[in-house]
């Protein structure tokens, strides 16, 4: 019976002590750099670096699921697929997303601890065309992602991330793609909770 007891006890301080934790560390700022991949391009001809910051603060947790209100934004550097610019074959562009949207972490208090997230916002690629002009192009995007964050101290965590900004794509890929570009950024970087 004392054994019964001691058992349903030390669960309900572990229980209380991962609640008290996760209520604590109501913000999460996430840096994170890889590469960046235009998954529906049918002329693909490589990746560009891409870079990830995120902010999100807790909305509501239980001790299993934390929802969070996150932004992300995410930049890619100098990518070297060809598009086009009007009736111009463009030599690079970059790009740009803001999506707000809403995180649902699983496990948040324990070491390691998945989270999927999705978000509505905004594109834009800056184009650079041979004679070194550039041209822009701003558009609707949506974003689906996932991560793992594996706590290395307290409030400190290794952040792994796969996000597919989904948007109207630039010009030739809308002829060859039905319009729309997967936009993807595999990172990886730091997060931290305060």
């Amino acid at each position: 019976m004392r054994k019964g007891f001691f058992h349903t006890l030390l669960a309900a301080v572990l229980l209380l002590t991962f609640a008290a934790t996760a209520r604590a560390q109501q913000n999460d700022l996430g840096a994170t750099v890889g590469g960046y991949f235009a998954g529906s391009s049918p002329l693909n001809l490589g990746a560009a670096w891409g870079l990830e910051a995120s902010y999100a603060r807790r909305i509501v947790s239980v001790p299993l699921v934390a929802l969070s209100g996150e932004l992300p934004v995410a930049a890619s550097f100098r990518s070297s697929i060809p598009t086009l610019s009007g009736l111009t074959l463009a030599r690079s562009y970059t790009s740009l997303f803001i999506t707000p949207g809403v995180r649902l972490r699983l496990a948040p208090s324990f070491p390691v601890s998945f989270y999927v997230s999705a978000g509505l916002g905004y594109g834009r690629f800056q184009q650079t065309l041979f004679n070194n002009t550039t041209t822009s192009q701003g558009a609707f995007a949506l974003d689906i992602g996932g991560g793992l964050d594996i706590k290395i101290l307290p409030f400190v965590s290794l952040r792994g991330e796969v996000r597919d900004f989904n948007s109207s794509s630039i010009a030739i890929a809308s002829l060859l793609a039905a319009g729309r570009q997967n936009n993807l950024f595999i990172t990886m970087g730091v997060g931290v909770r305060f």
